[in-house]
């Protein structure tokens, strides 16, 4: 059991190092889309899902961006789109154990870095082109 103790630590941190990216693009893409308050998007959406999805959903809609994205956001964007895949197919392919879980996502994020970098590219230069 000693062994499971620091993969639990290290997804756990993996879990709040895209809770915290996933904030930081949020930040990132409302300031370039024109926002009066990115900051205040930045903080609420990844502590409630109400928001994010209202963000993603809604506000975000006719709103073009007024310039394209840096190298940053980009990398923030990878990570929240790697994080959110790994916990797709980590929560699929484990045990419901959390433990299991925590244990397995790190994984599944790796395997899920590249398809998410490729994402973020195709869709950013579409997006900037």
């Amino acid at each position: 059991m000693s062994l499971l103790t620091p993969a639990v630590a290290f997804g756990a941190a993996l879990v709040l190092s895209v809770w915290l990216a996933s904030g930081v693009w949020v930040n990132f893409d409302a300031h370039a889309r024109g926002s009066d308050y990115p900051a205040v998007w930045g903080v609420l959406a990844p502590l409630s899902g109400i928001v994010l999805f209202y963000y993603l959903l809604w506000w975000r809609r006719g709103r073009s961006r007024e310039w394209p994205p840096s190298r940053l956001e980009r990398a923030t964007a990878t990570v929240v789109i790697a994080g959110l895949g790994g916990l797709v197919v980590g929560s699929l392919v484990s045990p419901p154990d959390p433990t299991s879980q925590l244990t397995t996502w790190p994984i599944a994020f790796a395997g899920c870095l590249p398809v998410a970098h490729w994402v973020v590219r195709t869709r950013f230069d579409a997006v900037a082109g």
